[in-house]
């Protein structure tokens, strides 16, 4: 057998494996898997027509008729292949928006021109060729079918020039390969026809194009295509979610500033107290939604932790039912508690998560309970050290829908939610209950008859504890004296408001206003805690940090920065700051650091005060601060009538002193702060001039960066606005934002200049 035989035989497996994997395979069904499909069988047809021919030949004397039928049924083929391969260039080849029609004709088109090559294949003459060891066949009959294929690669060619762009595209990898391959091939079998190799490198061509045709696994694609819609699905429960939630931090929050401004206005003192329960009331509302945006966000993380303590069980079940009957308020319903009495007295567990639990569990009966009763029941097996609880919460409320029991625990989902529109809530209650409870190792079930009520069972294990029950109390009066604190701003009106802000604390306050400066004081310095801010010139706060951890200071650093998207403190402390500070610093959140970063050094001299002499001392210091209060608001009356008309000059040029002032303090630290920023304008506006002539984007977004934060702390809204922006742009390094905006930022630096100028002046 000569070589092309063989060629052809092993060409088969190949064949035979590519048959299988292509229609064995669910594909999509476009005109290029058809056309793919055909160019596969037509070519496992010549691979078979191939090695016939080769017997054909060479029995031709024996079986003419055979050898006429099958030596003219492979140059057939050879036509047929091409043919569809054009057809298959020209389809990746054309922008026609109407392929439907266009490829019809196409079809027409090439079906004649095989119809009309295939007869005159069967008409002109084909010599039969078998010596020395060598069979072929050869005459006009070939020659044309070698002419047939030169024409169509000459159409391929053509059509590829025309979308020379297109090239680069991997469909064309093997449709290049077979017009250079392909034609050397040609060659060879024209000048040597024994080495039949044209059905092989066709065999190696359409091997070739399985990886690079459009043939999607239809199963994954199926599979993609759930996985879209849960997404968009998710997607539009999410913003569904938001819209919800604008609704339900709104509420509270207008009850906040609205009573506030009241407070501030009013002269009633009973008429204030009323107003302030009611805001601390709205406060606690937010806080509660705040928190279980958090909770979702730290289990989806797999970030919630049990944290256990020993804690009163009776006490905090006595709790959750004062709550509740608060929450009840004038509503028809009435609360039936029923505590089993042998209830453990202290518990060790998660106090916290159960709390949690209860009180989503209590609220959505209230919520969705107009009237009747809610039953409140808590039993337990108690086995040695073991509480087996279970805790059962149940209403003639509303009930659920079978059908939609399955969507009860889906967060950013509300049941009925058209129904339940005057209905407050976000969607996360329930399925942060069953997270939590998981959690726990517990378990929940719930038994519902829609129109009828519900009931919700939990089944929690903890510990029975002998323990001492820790008092939470957190009004433990802490100090901090002599303790040594290093703020890092390149920003001297950040200094002096940090600075400000920590005299309260009885802190040693020293300043560095750039990186290597910070690294120069602590050589010579013991600090017990480092302020540092994260934008500075030369030397960020980070790469600071990180010089500090090789000079081997281990003293806390805390970053403070007005990067305050949701999880940068996590970015900052993983890099290795203590904790982090937002700016504008909020008082609260400053003594949580001090408390976190200083307390430990503080707590054991804290200790060593005799508990006596510290009520005693307590008492007189709150003596002392009530006079000091009620001096400070006889003082605050008489500043409040002397600057009343110079800050209403302030406020109708659309600063926002009150703002500013919650942040300060008081009216002269701001005037201070004015001062500040007035004395470093001129310096200020140079360097910017100097930073965007030289296209020197990073010092610029520095720049102002320093001033957005300036413009937060003295109520310059617009101008905050505006330097935020250049921020921005100047850190992706838009040029052109800043050059064509700069006048805009110019003009309203230069606005606040003059009208704090003058504002100074009438002081």
């Amino acid at each position: 057998m000569n070589f092309g035989i063989s060629f052809s035989s092993l060409s088969i497996f190949y064949s035979i494996l590519l048959i299988k994997n292509f229609f064995n395979k669910k594909r999509i069904n476009s005109y290029e898997t058809k056309l793919y499909g055909w160019l596969v069988l037509t070519n496992f047809a010549g691979l078979i027509l191939a090695i016939m021919c080769y017997f054909g030949v060479l029995y031709s004397d024996t079986y003419p008729i055979f050898a006429y039928i099958i030596s003219r049924g492979y140059l057939v083929y050879l036509t047929s292949w091409i043919i569809i391969l054009t057809i298959y260039v020209m389809m990746i080849s054309t922008k026609s928006k109407n392929l439907s029609l266009y490829f019809k004709n196409v079809k027409i088109i090439m079906l004649i021109i095989g119809l009309l090559a295939s007869t005159v294949t069967y008409i002109l003459p084909l010599e039969y060729i078998n010596k020395n060891g060598l069979v072929y066949s050869q005459g006009a009959a070939a020659n044309f079918t070698f002419l047939i294929g030169g024409v169509l690669e000459v159409v391929c060619f053509i059509y590829m020039i025309k979308n020379y762009k297109k090239l680069k595209s991997k469909k064309y990898y093997p449709i290049i390969f077979y017009m250079t391959g392909g034609t050397v091939v040609m060659l060879i079998q024209k000048f040597c026809p024994g080495l039949l190799l044209m059905t092989s490198a066709e065999t190696f061509v359409t091997f070739l194009m399985y990886f690079t045709i459009e043939n999607p696994d239809v199963k994954l694609i199926n599979e993609l295509e759930l996985a879209k819609n849960q997404a968009e699905k998710a997607n539009r429960a999410k913003t569904d979610f938001l819209s919800s939630m604008s609704h339900e931090i709104r509420t509270p929050l207008n009850a906040i500033v609205g009573l506030s401004e009241i407070i501030k206005t009013s002269d009633n003192l009973d008429e204030i107290h009323e107003d302030a329960n009611d805001v601390v009331m709205a406060s606690l509302n937010l806080l509660e939604i705040v928190n279980g945006i958090l909770d979702i966000s730290k289990i989806e993380a797999d970030k919630m932790e049990v944290i256990e303590t020993n804690y009163s069980l009776k006490e905090t079940l006595e709790e959750l039912k004062k709550l509740t009957e608060i929450r009840i308020g004038e509503k028809d319903i009435e609360l039936r508690c029923n505590f089993a009495v042998d209830l453990p007295d202290n518990l060790y567990g998660d106090k916290g998560k159960i709390k949690q639990i209860v009180t989503n569990l209590l609220t959505n009966a209230v919520k969705y309970t107009d009237k009747g009763y809610i039953d409140f029941d808590v039993s337990s097996i108690n086995e040695k050290n073991c509480c087996k609880l279970k805790i059962s919460v149940s209403d003639t409320g509303r009930g659920i829908k079978k059908e939609q029991m399955d969507k009860l625990f889906t967060k950013f989902n509300r049941l009925e939610e058209d129904m339940n529109t005057t209905i407050e809530g976000t969607g996360l209650g329930l399925a942060i209950t069953k997270s939590l409870v998981e959690l726990m190792g517990g378990n929940i079930v719930v038994h519902s008859t829609y129109g009828e009520g519900s009931k919700f069972t939990v089944f929690i294990s903890q510990k029975i504890s002998d323990g001492v029950i820790l008092n939470d109390s957190d009004d433990e009066i802490i100090t901090f004296d002599n303790k040594k604190v290093l703020i890092v701003d390149d920003n001297n009106l950040n200094i002096k408001v940090a600075s400000k802000i920590l005299k309260e604390f009885n802190l040693i306050i020293e300043s560095a206003y750039s990186g290597q400066e910070c690294l120069n004081k602590v050589k010579d310095n013991n600090y017990d805690l480092i302020l540092m801010d994260i934008m500075m010139p030369k030397m960020s706060g980070v790469e600071t940090l990180k010089k500090l951890k090789e000079n081997s200071i281990n003293t806390p650093v805390v970053a403070l920065t007005a990067d305050a998207i949701q999880g940068q403190s996590n970015k900052y402390i993983e890099v290795g700051f203590n904790d982090y500070l937002s700016k504008p610093i909020q008082k609260n959140e400053l003594k949580r650091v001090l408390n976190k970063c200083l307390n430990g050094i503080v707590e054991n001299n804290v200790k060593e005060i005799d508990n006596d002499i510290h009520k005693v001392s307590q008492i007189k210091d709150e003596d002392i601060e009530l006079l000091n209060k009620k001096l400070e608001e006889v003082d605050m009356n008489n500043n409040e009538k002397n600057n009343a008309l110079n800050i209403q000059y302030l406020k109708e040029n659309d600063i926002d002193v009150d703002a500013s002032l919650e942040l300060l303090g008081d009216i002269d630290m701001y005037n201070e702060t004015l001062n500040t920023f007035i004395n470093e304008s001129k310096e200020r506006i140079q360097r910017l001039e100097k930073y965007k002539s030289e296209k020197n984007m990073k010092d610029y977004s520095i720049d102002v960066h320093a001033m957005k934060s300036d413009s937060k702390y003295l109520g310059f809204k617009k101008l905050a606005e505006i330097s935020y922006e250049h921020e921005m742009k100047s850190k992706e390094n838009d040029i052109n934002y800043v050059l064509e905006h700069y006048d805009e930022l110019l003009n309203e630096y230069n606005r606040i200049i003059n009208i704090i100028g003058k504002y100074l002046r009438l002081k």
